[in-house]
């Protein structure tokens, strides 16, 4: 079988939720030996351009970016060119003539259910190419049964069509304990002894202003570390509540120091409103961090017993008891996670993951 997967979203220096799991999918099979032909479709400046691929897996070049009319026409032209049996787009981004098996993996559909945040062009795209796409798939993957049934309920196809793939959390992401390690981490990014984490971008359903405000009404005297961009209005509330001194900004964290920045925090807090998965807050309890979340869409089925919610993440008041609260609980949690951390790793695996779907791939084409 001849299998392409487009992974022309992966960039240097901006591994976001998509293209981590493109990465991994790649990564996997890189690792595992198969009968099968992969290709994988790239932009000229794609990090995976620098590492050695086994014969199996085939990177090809495309001019056209991610997300662009001129794919429209070039990946038809490629699948016809390779004679490509399945075509896997791992986002919602897929040719509207595919002359092969399709199958996309949707993440979440927060374009649809989170309208006022995107451009009327992007709402065009999501129901004029995306619906029809998802709908001529032989087959749709997603991260969560959240999710799963957000499709259902929203594309009109069949339950038989949506299968389930949870994400994975890397080895690497485990509690370090090299205190020379750790604190080499502290000092690169000038990182308080203790402190409150959040690794977010600053999108609306994020919520990171309502964490931020939170925070301030709360009695936490210890930091609020951001791994986003600089914000000047969360700066301007901090000053307000005299809590300017103790929020800080890590624009970019390279991720070969994220398990010890996790490892770091005394609590990782992500109070987003919608997430189709949410890999930072397992991340986080895979390095043995406690947890506190929003209690809604993915992240209680991803977090589960293991984590703590948040009450109501839209009320600032509520938030800055359920964080008082939390701080004072965390020794103790993290101490309950060590018992569960290898639990984690194990139900969400890149490697199972990556397993399912090539069933999936085998299974289709048998078909």
């Amino acid at each position: 079988m001849r299998i392409a997967i487009d992974a022309r979203m992966i960039k240097s220096g901006s591994m976001h939720g998509i293209a981590r799991y493109v990465f991994q999918l790649l990564a996997c099979f890189r690792e595992q030996a198969t009968a099968h032909q992969i290709y994988a479709l790239v932009n000229k400046d794609n990090p995976l351009l620098e590492l050695s691929w086994p014969s199996h897996i085939q990177l090809i070049c495309i001019s056209s970016p991610w997300i662009g009319l001129r794919e429209q026409w070039q990946i038809p032209l490629f699948i016809w060119k390779y004679r490509i049996d399945l075509f896997h787009a791992p986002s919602f981004i897929a040719p509207l003539y595919c002359p092969c098996a399709l199958v996309m993996t949707i993440h979440d559909l927060n374009h649809i259910v989170l309208r006022q945040f995107y451009t009327p062009f992007h709402q065009f795209y999501y129901h004029i190419f995306v619906k029809r796409c998802i709908r001529r798939s032989a087959f749709v993957l997603t991260v969560s049964q959240f999710s799963k049934k957000e499709i259902l309920a929203t594309m009109g196809i069949s339950d038989t069509k949506i299968f389930v793939t949870y994400n994975g959390v890397e080895t690497r992401y485990q509690p370090i304990q090299d205190v020379r390690q750790l604190e080499y981490v502290r000092d690169l990014y000038e990182l308080p002894e203790k402190f409150l984490l959040c690794l977010s971008n600053n999108k609306p359903h994020k919520n990171v202003k309502t964490l931020v405000q939170a925070y301030c009404l709360s009695d936490i005297e210890i930091p609020l570390v951001l791994a986003c961009e600089v914000d000047t209005e969360l700066i301007r509330i901090a000053a307000s509540q005299g809590k300017k001194h103790l929020l800080y900004f890590v624009k970019f964290i390279e991720e070969i120091h994220l398990p010890a920045v996790y490892s770091l925090a005394e609590l990782f807090v992500y109070p987003s409103t919608y997430e189709g998965f949410g890999l930072p807050p397992l991340e986080a309890l895979a390095c043995g961090v406690p947890v506190a979340v929003s209690n809604s869409t993915s992240l209680p089925e991803v977090v589960g017993d293991a984590g703590f919610f948040l009450p109501d993440s839209s009320n600032p008041s509520l938030v800055a008891q359920a964080l008082e609260n939390f701080l004072q609980q965390a020794p103790q949690r993290r101490l309950q996670l060590k018992s569960q951390v290898q639990k984690v790793s194990e139900k969400f695996s890149w490697k199972k993951m990556t397993q399912e779907t090539l069933h999936l791939y085998e299974r289709e084409i048998v078909s």
